[in-house]
């Protein structure tokens, strides 16, 4: 049972924050806390799966009393000393700190790192403590298209803390009871108060599409904004690293550790008036059928808070443009038959990240693709288990070489595309908004711009069930603060986020 000291489905980092600055509670105090959560939920209670691996207590204990110590001798490393965080199971960590590295492959658990990601190294420097590793879709979706999003042989399937009952079987690939995309576990863990802080990792939507299905505030950086050293990925050119939280403040401090600012956003009136916001279009700008079911009125609930919204913030003294002309992007990256976003991630994947990735490790039992894949076959029950089978697009990698010119010339047509489409219509507006149920995040990862996510309300799809949804927004490159500027007006003249109804009743019924 999860300690009742602290209300961690609302508590957010700042308010921790001030919690310890004023004497009211302990970094100790709050690592027990959440300790206690987390064994309440992640795997007995409602089985969230949220995180693959949970650091050593004692390990945990010694850094938060040490923080304390340093604290109460008048030392504060950041603002954000002594709060504990996840990351999402990609970045790799010294074996110190008691967690493993695994992208949610089984090949990798044994594996010994040389160091900890300079992020995740920052992070720590600055006074976090690193509660956990969190789930994710195995190898962030790349090995085959069969995999449910949120799940992993390292980790199980991630769930919804807002679902009764999990996934449904026989779900959609981005169905209602789906948790969302391959960070799906460092969005559960921040709404089931696992933690109030999470790491996570994007091309197109990993990021925005879980963080809007846990009602969260997020915002994957701008290309290069933030050092990928150390993390698994796809492309260099396309995985941005991005924040989750509780609050568009929490954000904020976030995103500003993550780029190492040396001074932190200023998030400004928090008036809605003086931005300039763009639209797009519901048609065609929504998951289709094939992704998601629209039973009842779903689809039109989602319709009409995602108008009412627009019209919302034009009352309050924005200037917004409805139906904005911006092409949906589904077509807008095909070239020559092929996905140009696929094509350059598995050019960059087989010859670039996945080398580094291997390389940062002292021991592994894997050294190469062709030894993962042969890995898999080897160890099927647990690789490959039942309803999980399948690695189609790793033995594919194997056996088919890629031309370096050709992704080359993909590459800069992928950026002319996005910036393209994008800037013709941030000429005259600040923002474009979108649903996040939806494909905005395309247009960022191909103009390598930053992407970020607000809560908006919450769509019941059956007799039982309901979950959250928001909204999508994008600005040019580097324009972070920009972004957090916008969302904090957003925040405070739209209603509180909506809070995990499982949770609830669970703490209402045990507590």
């Amino acid at each position: 049972m999860a300690d009742s000291q602290f209300d961690l489905l609302r508590l957010t980092a700042t308010e921790a924050a001030r919690l310890l600055d004023e004497g009211r509670t302990t970094s100790v105090e709050l690592v027990k806390a959440y300790l206690a959560q987390i064994n309440a939920h992640n795997h007995s209670g409602l089985k969230l799966n949220a995180l693959i691996s949970v650091a050593p207590a004692d390990t945990l204990l010694a850094t938060a009393r040490k923080l304390d110590q340093e604290r109460s001798s008048g030392s504060r490393r950041s603002s954000l000393h002594g709060i504990p965080f996840v990351c999402k199971d990609v970045f790799v960590t010294h074996p110190s700190l008691g967690l493993p590295t695994t992208a949610g492959a089984p090949c990798f658990q044994s594996a010994v790192a040389k160091r900890t990601s300079p992020v995740i190294e920052h992070l720590l420097d600055m006074g976090l403590i690193l509660i956990g590793k969190a789930n994710l879709t195995e190898f962030c979706g790349l090995k085959t298209p069969d995999h449910t999003t949120g799940w992993s042989p390292t980790g199980g399937q991630t769930q919804s803390p807002y679902v009764f009952g999990g996934l449904e079987e026989g779900e959609k690939v981005i169905g209602h009871s789906s948790p969302g995309g391959s960070s799906s576990g460092s969005a559960s863990a921040v709404a089931a108060g696992f933690v109030p802080l999470s790491i996570g990792t994007e091309v197109c939507n990993s990021i925005v599409t879980p963080a809007g299905r846990a009602g969260l505030y997020a915002l994957k950086c701008s290309n290069d904004a933030v050092n990928i050293d150390g993390c698994f990925g796809f492309s260099k050119h396309l995985d941005c690293i991005g924040g989750m939280a509780k609050s568009v403040e929490d954000l904020a401090v976030l995103t500003a550790a993550l780029m190492q600012r040396d001074s932190p956003f200023d998030l400004g009136s928090r008036r809605c008036d003086g931005f300039h916001v763009a639209f797009t279009e519901l048609e065609g700008w929504i998951w289709p059928g094939n992704a998601c079911s629209w039973p009842g009125e779903t689809l039109s609930v989602i319709e009409n808070g995602y108008t009412e919204a627009a019209s919302k913030l034009k009352a309050m003294g924005p200037q917004v443009t409805k139906n904005v002309d911006l092409p949906a992007p589904w077509a807008e990256f095909e070239m020559e038959g092929e996905n140009i976003f696929t094509e350059i991630s598995l050019f960059d994947f087989v010859n670039d990240r996945l080398p580094a990735f291997i390389s940062e490790f002292d021991t592994c039992e894997v050294r190469s693709l062709a030894e993962i894949v042969a890995y898999n076959e080897q160890n099927r029950d647990v690789c490959m288990p039942q309803g999980h089978e399948g690695q189609s697009d790793l033995t594919n990698l194997v056996e088919t070489s890629r031309d370096g010119a050709k992704q080359k010339a993909l590459l800069v047509e992928m950026r002319r595309r996005g910036t393209l489409a994008l800037d013709k219509v941030l000429e005259d507006h600040d923002v474009i908004a979108s649903i996040a149920d939806g494909p905005l995040p395309m247009y960022a990862a191909a103009a390598g711009y930053p992407i970020a996510c607000v809560p908006l309300g919450v769509v019941k799809y059956s007799d039982e069930n309901e979950r959250p949804y928001g909204l999508s927004l994008t600005a040019g490159m580097g324009q972070e603060g920009k972004l957090l500027r916008f969302m904090a007006a957003f925040e405070s003249a739209f209603p509180s986020r909506p809070l995990p109804q499982p949770l609830l009743q669970w703490r209402d019924t045990y507590d």
